[in-house]
């Protein structure tokens, strides 16, 4: 019986070619020694992780598993026997599991990163979550550097959407509402640049995001989406 480091092995990133290619490529390491490489699905977790015959297949070969996006059964407080599952084969140095986690950044997949063996991220040169960190006033520099670099890899709607939703978050963090099952880590940083914008502006910066929403859909501004997005954070966050 061999023992492994690497019982869960996690390749994610926002950069999902980069990281599938890793997880390809580390794949292909194990089948050059001759291990029998089997992919499973989320309904097979449960059944492999009470097998006792460890990772030696029928022919004797040692087997190792693999499976595309584990975490979308594995989320929420609730103990389901799916997590108990993926638990146990974290813990178990007699499988290894690897698991692909398409475009899924270490932020969305804070709970399984948490059991992880390994975790490896590919980042792209800058990530939308750097988008959404450097948006506040006096940063306007940060922002655009920022914003530039990732709308050469991402759809502006996208950003936009997704700046959106993280103002709406910061806006309510100087309430002191949060997002259900947000982890006191996420609620300290969103804390911490809530406290960089004046709440009074901080809701105009809103209401401006959302007379760009109307604009952009009903075609009534002479600017597309990004243009007009430049504008605001030109005057909000100078």
């Amino acid at each position: 019986m061999w023992y492994n480091n690497f019982m869960l092995t996690i390749f994610a990133g926002e950069d999902s070619a980069a990281s599938r290619r890793d997880f390809t490529s580390f794949i292909d390491t194990y089948k050059d020694k001759n291990y029998d490489i089997c992919g499973i699905t989320q309904d097979d977790v449960e059944s492999i992780a009470i097998e006792s015959s460890g990772v030696v297949n029928l022919f004797g070969q040692e087997q190792i598993y693999t499976i595309e996006n584990a975490s979308k059964k594995y989320k929420g407080r609730e103990k389901t026997a799916y997590k108990t599952a993926i638990q146990t084969i974290a813990k178990d140095k007699n499988k290894m599991l690897i698991d692909w986690e398409d475009g899924k950044s270490a932020y969305d997949l804070s709970t399984l990163k948490r059991i992880a063996t390994d975790f490896r991220e590919s980042r792209g040169e800058r990530s939308i979550f750097e988008v959404l960190d450097d948006c506040y006033p006096g940063n306007l520099k940060g922002f655009l550097n920022a914003y530039y670099v990732v709308l050469k890899s991402q759809d502006a709607s996208f950003i936009f959407a997704m700046l959106c939703r993280h103002i709406r978050k910061l806006i309510q963090a100087q309430s002191d509402v949060y997002e259900k099952g947000s982890q006191p880590w996420q609620r300290i940083k969103i804390d911490q640049q809530a406290r960089l914008w004046d709440q009074v502006k901080l809701k105009k910066f809103y209401d401006g995001l959302a007379r760009i929403d109307i604009s952009s859909k009903s075609q009534a501004s002479p600017y597309d989406l990004s243009q007009s997005l430049e504008v605001l954070v030109c005057y909000y966050l100078t």
